[in-house]
C-alpha cells in the first residue's frame, strides 16, 4: 500500500501509522509472503527533498516471492540492491524522527555518503496501535563510500535506544 504525504501532516494526523495498521489488517490477502512476520515501511524522497514543503512517498509492505501479483489496492515495489547503514531503534514511535537524524548525522561524519533518496524501516513483528511507546525496528539507509576502495561492507550497524 502506498501514499504521498508531507512530513508534518503525517506527524499531526498519524498518516503513516494509519497506513501501516491498514496494511497489517490486510496481510492475509498477500500470498507468497516470505520472512513473515517481518514487514517494511519504505520511504522515497523526491530530488532535493525539503521536509517542510515536499511530499514524499511511503510504502507499507512485506517481502514476497518474485512472481507474486499484489492484491487489489496494493502495489509491487522492488528495493535496489545496496549496502545499507542500519540503526536499531527501540522506544516511542513518536520520537523515531530522532533516529533518522542520528543516522543522517552518522553518515555525514563517516567515510560514507547516502546513495539514493530512499530508505526503509524493517519491523520484526506486527505492532498494534497501542504499542506506540514500545516500537522496535531497524532503520536502513543506502550508502556508498565517499572515496573508492577495494573492500566491501554489507551492513554498518548502530544501536539507538530511546527508552
Amino acid at each position: 500500500m502506498k501514499l504521498e504525504t508531507l512530513l508534518q501532516d503525517t506527524r499531526e494526523q498519524m498518516i503513516i501509522p494509519k497506513l501501516q495498521q491498514s496494511f497489517n489488517e490486510r496481510l492475509e490477502e498477500v500470498s507468497g509472503a516470505v520472512r513473515f512476520p517481518i514487514t517494511y515501511g519504505v520511504f522515497i524522497d523526491p530530488p532535493n527533498y525539503n521536509p517542510n514543503t515536499d511530499l514524499f512517498t511511503w510504502i507499507a509492505g512485506v517481502e514476497v516471492k518474485h512472481d507474486v501479483e499484489p492484491p487489489v489496492d496494493m502495489i509491487s515495489y522492488e528495493l535496489p540492491k545496496a549496502t545499507y547503514a542500519v540503526l536499531e531503534y527501540q522506544g516511542d514511535i513518536d520520537r523515531a524522527g530522532d533516529a533518522y537524524g542520528e543516522l543522517y548525522e552518522w553518515i555525514k561524519n563517516s567515510e560514507y555518503e547516502q546513495e539514493g533518496a530512499y530508505g526503509f524501516e524493517m519491523y520484526s513483528k506486527v505492532h498494534s496501535p497501542l504499542e506506540r511507546g514500545n516500537a522496535d525496528f531497524l532503520l536502513h539507509f543506502p550508502i556508498k563510500r565517499k572515496y573508492s576502495t577495494t573492500s566491501k561492507v554489507k551492513f554498518i550497524t548502530l544501536t539507538w535506544n530511546n527508552s
